[in-house]
């Protein structure tokens, strides 16, 4: 950080020191070092959060991973053609579909399934099915885990700093104002003074 801006900072933050410094500069202060001293107690907070939220999901992950079996869907209808459902940035859209697959006990299993608009009946479609072969979502990665926590702890500490600058932001704002409402009222009693004269 350059000497000059840290400098600057520091003043803001302890105005004390200074004959000039107000009430409302003190308070600016107060808040400014409550700030950064959220920013910095919210580091291992939010950190802890994400942790826990990881070792959760993770055991989740694992007993998902454990139920949850990939399968292939054949569909025995066409997907009907729907509109603006052209390829998208490399993305087809999708549409529910009639299809049939096997289950794990061996038996036949029939449901909607997504597949891309127009494919043709016959198509092979990869689904998520779980040990009594009915339909699933997919299940939850340990590395969906991880990025999970590191989001959620990186949102928390975002959003308590992020009050906090908007606490210190408003703060400034009514104490400017409330300044040049002084300062006004001051040069119109200077102005009669020296019409006066």
């Amino acid at each position: 950080m350059d000497r000059k801006l840290f400098t600057r900072v520091l003043r803001r933050a302890f105005p004390g020191h200074s004959e000039l410094a107000t009430a409302g500069d003190r308070l600016e202060g107060f808040v400014l070092v409550l700030t950064a001293l959220v920013a910095l107690v919210a580091v291992p907070l939010a950190g802890a959060v994400g942790s826990e939220l990881y070792v959760q999901q993770s055991a989740e992950a694992v007993s998902e991973q454990q139920t949850t079996l990939r399968a292939h869907a054949e569909l025995i209808a066409d997907a009907p053609l729907v509109v603006g459902a052209a390829v998208a940035e490399g993305v087809v859209e999708s549409v529910p579909v009639e299809a049939t697959w096997t289950a794990p006990d061996g038996g036949m299993r029939q449901g909607a399934v997504q597949a891309a608009s127009q494919a043709k009946a016959g198509t092979s479609v990869p689904i998520w099915i779980d040990r009594d072969g009915n339909l699933t979502t997919a299940p939850l990665s340990t590395e969906g885990a991880a990025v999970n926590g590191v989001f959620v702890a990186v949102l928390l500490w975002a959003v308590a700093v992020g009050t906090m600058m908007l606490l210190y932001l408003a703060i400034q704002y009514a104490h400017k104002r409330i300044r040049m409402v002084r300062w006004a009222r001051e040069w119109e009693r200077i102005a009669r003074d020296w019409t006066a004269r």
